[in-house]
């Protein structure tokens, strides 16, 4: 009889989903057979009610944990069912789903306690492909089913605690085996019939097929971008499912439909299978164009899909550029974008399960606020694949900490830079742990939402991370009881000498050890791994702080905590340019490693810093700078013949060997020499320049000024005279040899004289 009441509880489920335009989140905990069997229920439901139960038609997918024994392969619905695991659930963002199954723990095979094997970056993000009306079944295989608040979670993984706390809070549809076997299910919430109407009326008032005023106002907002002035990029943002594709695809058919002249539009995302939608929409609202695997063609244009690297290679002519799911590209080649094409659309999730979020927001926008000032942004607020008040949405928010938000603090509350601190006597730095964050969800929001602000890689596993890392610190600075600021440090180095020759015959590599295997594989220091460190991981200030050296004097109060635990050095690593470098350097860090290539999210590159806290570490620390500033003169040349002129001259500024000989006594008498008879015009600019070389090397480290950058990029650098010429508005060769020995004769002539 259970089978018979569960079917009919179901089914009203479903109803209500549908009437609610809602997604279900259901929980289903028993032992293996009978979460199997209870799945299997819900998929022929599914199945029953699309009408394609004999079909090949996908209901959703399947999420399968690498460290999993059992089969969840669903066998009556294979062809219905698609399996995704770790490594490519992201190619699912972007397609519409009716079913997304999902182990939360299979404590008959030990997962959780062994592996940690819920991937909460994928819970989040699958969860976004779900439609109005479908089911996200949250699996818990447990023999011990009876024991409802003893789920049997290990007592060091708060993130899972937290987790469970939230799930048996919300509004989800947990249903356990002894409750179903007793015919006990949930009760089921109704929502307001009038909303729902007022909803669809709107809808069907809408142009362009929109569904919300919201989407009618992007799709005004794109259309604005071809037919407007030009080099005004239009970026639109919004959570997952507030219909950032299919406003993007009905711009597309709106700007077919009415072209006077022919048009060619190019679509680029990260991943081929995201655009799903785009295409559908095209398709239903272009009836007359044919559609291709990879584009569209119509009587008056073409849509093109083209992979971002293509894009850039190629550089196709384009009446307009999208590009989809922007936050998911590295912000280097979005840049790119910006140089090439003058009329473009960035549409993207900004959340943290999008990856590069952050650095879409942040990095990104600094970025076209110094290229295209006039570019415009729109945020879409209300969802429409699915409705608002969505409970598998509050859900995710509410434990991925998606919704964390940053304290804004009244004016009054504010540091003046008349009354900056010097003694920061009311600033408390104190250290908390990941316990007292799981007792107190508002201090836990806080602490997440100031550090999102100091990285552009957030995403939920971060604040499983936080929760869970035994070797974790986590540091707070606090004013009047206001959280202002939060550190995060990893303890690391001091590692048995086994795996220390692992990791030196590249036949290992060690997670959580980054400063000292990187000082060994990367600087070749054979002997990082016998020292302690502590990694700064993040350290973030509260926006409205920033600017006023609490960042400082934070960092040195940490310093003192750490150095009384006997730890040798402290440490970090982070995505470089001259300001961040310079607030490290500042703060008495020592450069350590560049990192040849750019980083990814940020397209900056990487930056290893070292400070040691023991005397007796200090010719080590000493061997590790001069190694680096050894090799960096010869790098200058070819691995950072690219590098940000003032990121050069940040580095040479503190370089310590050159630094006790910075004068124009630091020159022998042959540079002296070349650099006299360049700048009276004696003797042409390459015979010349060891000598100019030699003499910017040592006047780098005298204060900036910012016509020394040309000088950096030719003579450093050895870029070419036309790169130079083009880079900072030079008409020729002429005019910056001139700018060279105006510059040259300026500085040395005051020096000598």
């Amino acid at each position: 009889m259970s089978k018979e009441k569960f079917a009919h509880w179901y089914c009203q489920l479903q109803q209500l989903s549908q009437h609610n335009r809602w997604r279900n989140l259901v929980v289903l905990e028993g032992d293996f057979d009978w979460v199997q069997q209870t799945v299997e229920s819900i998929l022929f439901r599914i199945a029953t009610a699309s009408h394609n139960a004999n079909g090949n038609d996908s209901l959703g997918l399947v999420y399968q944990p690498a460290t999993s024994e059992n089969d969840y392969s669903y066998s009556k619905y294979q062809q219905n069912i698609t399996a995704v695991n770790r490594k490519n659930y992201a190619q699912q963002l972007g397609t519409e789903q009716q079913v997304v199954i999902f182990p939360f723990a299979d404590f008959d095979n030990k997962i959780e306690t062994s592996e940690y094997s819920f991937d909460v970056d994928a819970f989040a993000a699958l969860s976004g492909t779900l439609v109005a009306g479908g089911t996200f079944i949250l699996t818990i295989n447990n023999s011990e089913y009876n024991s409802v608040d003893d789920l049997g979670l290990p007592a060091t993984d708060y993130f899972l605690q937290r987790f469970y706390q939230r799930l048996k809070a919300s509004n989800s549809q947990i249903i356990r085996q002894n409750d179903y076997q007793s015919a006990i299910f949930p009760k089921l919430i109704k929502q307001d019939a009038l909303f729902i109407a007022e909803q669809a009326e709107q809808a069907l008032a809408l142009p362009y097929a929109c569904v919300t005023q919201e989407q009618v106002t992007a799709v005004d907002g794109m259309l604005k971008v071809m037919f407007g002035h030009r080099d005004r990029p239009f970026v639109l943002t919004a959570d997952r499912g507030r219909g950032k594709s299919s406003a993007m695809a009905l711009a597309a058919c709106q700007l077919l439909t009415n072209a006077k002249q022919r048009i060619n539009i190019i679509i680029t995302t990260a991943s081929r299978q995201s655009l799903k939608v785009f295409f559908q929409q095209i398709e239903q609202h272009l009836p007359n164009a044919i559609m291709k695997t990879n584009s569209v063609e119509h009587a008056n244009g073409e849509v093109t899909f083209l992979p971002i690297d293509q894009l850039l290679k190629e550089q196709p002519q384009a009446g307009l550029v999208m590009v989809d799911e922007a936050a998911a590209l590295p912000v280097y080649l979005l840049q790119q974008l910006l140089v090439n094409y003058h009329r473009l659309i960035f549409a993207s999730t900004v959340h943290g399960y999008e990856g590069a979020g952050r650095g879409f927001s942040i990095k990104f926008r600094m970025i076209l606020n110094k290229l295209k000032p006039q570019w415009r942004k729109m945020h879409i607020n209300e969802p429409i694949r699915w409705a608002k008040n969505d409970p598998l949405e509050a859900f995710v928010f509410s434990s991925c900490l998606l919704n964390a938000s940053l304290p804004k603090y009244p004016e009054s509350k504010l540091i003046t830079a008349q009354e900056q601190p010097t003694s920061y006597s009311g600033y408390l730095v104190e250290k908390i742990s990941a316990l007292q964050l799981l007792e107190n969800e508002a201090l836990l929001q806080q602490v997440f939402a100031v550090l999102v602000t100091a990285h552009y890689q957030t995403s939920p596993s971060d604040l499983k991370f936080l929760l869970n890392s035994a070797t974790v610190s986590l540091f707070i600075v606090k004013h009047h009881g206001n959280i202002l600021g939060v550190a995060m440090l990893m303890q690391e180095g001091q590692l048995a000498s086994d795996l220390v020759e692992l990791v030196k015959d590249n036949q290992r590599r060690m997670r959580d050890q980054f400063l000292p295997q990187s000082l060994l594989t990367h600087c070749g220091i054979n002997d990082s791994f016998e020292y302690s460190y502590q990694r700064v991981m993040r350290i973030a200030i509260h926006p409205q702080f920033q600017g006023q050296g609490l960042g400082k004097h934070f960092l040195g109060e940490i310093e003192q905590q750490v150095q009384a635990q006997g730890i040798d050095f402290i440490g970090s690593s982070f995505a470089g340019n001259a300001n961040l470098l310079s607030f490290w350097q500042e703060s008495g860090f020592e450069l350590a490693r560049i990192g040849f290539n750019k980083d990814k999210a940020s397209g900056e590159h990487s930056c290893l810093v070292i400070k040691l806290l023991k005397v007796k570490v200090t010719k080590k620390q000493q061997e590790i700078s001069q190694r680096f500033y050894q090799q960096f003169d010869y790098w200058l040349t070819d691995e950072f013949s690219q590098l940000p002129e003032k990121m050069v001259w940040q580095v040479l500024h503190h370089n310590s060997p050159l630094k006790n000989k910075a004068s124009i006594n630091g020159l022998d008498a042959i540079h002296h020499q070349a650099v006299a008879d360049f700048i009276s015009g004696q003797r042409q600019f390459s015979s010349c320049v060891l000598g100019l070389h030699h003499w910017l090397l040592l006047h780098c480290c005298e204060h900036f000024d910012s016509e020394i950058l040309p000088l950096i990029a030719r003579i450093l650098q050895k870029q070419s005279i036309e790169d130079v010429c083009t880079n900072y508005n030079f008409t020729g060769k002429k005019a910056l040899n001139q700018h060279l020995i105006s510059y040259i004769n300026k500085h040395y002539l005051a020096v000598i004289t």
